[in-house]
């Protein structure tokens, strides 16, 4: 019974330790002081959501209005001396929404969004970002 015992004690501390070894080797792969594909990802994922809130959406090519059905306007844009893109409601607030960003141009679509980032290493990544209705 003991010998069953220390058994299992030893199988869980192997199964609680194995989590935590695969959690880590995604994370190291990205550099933390750059521009991260997985943070552009989650900004676009981030985009879509308020892009399916909007009732419309305007853009001047450097800064994103979203109007929303409750009345308050949303708008991304750069700030350059920081390379942040930043989200904003009512004009106020200062939310990062992308960091490491040079330069920033967006296109309005018939069912969607065109945008175009610069990263501070000169990486440019496009994007459609789809109005799901």
């Amino acid at each position: 019974m003991l010998e069953a015992l220390m058994a299992l004690a030893v199988a869980l501390a192997v199964a609680a330790v194995i989590p935590a070894l695969l959690a880590v080797r995604p994370l190291a792969a990205e550099p933390s002081d750059g521009f991260a594909r997985l943070e552009w990802r989650l900004f676009l994922q981030q985009l879509q959501i308020e892009l399916n809130e909007a009732k419309k959406w305007s853009t001047d090519g450097r800064v994103l209005y979203l109007h929303k059905w409750n009345g308050e306007t949303v708008s991304f844009s750069l700030v350059a001396p920081k390379a942040e893109l930043i989200r904003q409601v009512n004009g106020a607030g200062y939310e990062t929404a992308l960091r490491h960003v040079r330069a920033v141009s967006y296109r309005i679509g018939a069912h969607g969004l065109f945008l175009q980032v610069t990263a501070d290493d000169g990486k440019v990544c496009d994007a459609f970002v789809a109005r799901m209705f």
